[in-house]
């Protein structure tokens, strides 16, 4: 058992903790932070740009499914403004052209 124990030869010699520890954490401690500020000030931006940039790009292709479907109600309502499809829909719910004007008679002047 005494094998795994180790000792120091000096009866003398005080164990003691060693105090360097604290401020090797600190300095360590402050690198972590700076690295971590320097990759947050580095990737933010351009993380926010790739965020936009894919925004944009659903937003293009939201404009051009509404131009598409502005073009094709356009040419359903050019279809609908058709005269010959207003008469026939005129005579499908029962409207008829009105009679020709009579002339008005002249009187004795």
């Amino acid at each position: 058992m005494d094998l795994l124990l180790v000792r120091p030869s000096n009866r003398f010699l005080v164990l003691q903790r060693d105090r360097r520890w604290l401020p090797a954490l600190g300095f360590l401690l402050l690198l972590a932070a700076l690295l971590a500020a320097a990759l947050f000030l580095v990737g933010w931006p351009r993380l926010r740009s790739t965020s936009l940039h894919y925004d944009l790009v659903g937003l293009r292709a939201e404009v051009e499914d509404l131009e598409r479907r502005e073009r094709r109600l356009e040419i359903d309502l050019e279809i609908e403004r058709d005269p010959s499809r207003l008469a026939e829909r005129a005579t499908a719910i029962g409207l008829v052209p009105p009679p020709p004007p009579v002339p008005a008679e002249k009187g004795p002047s």
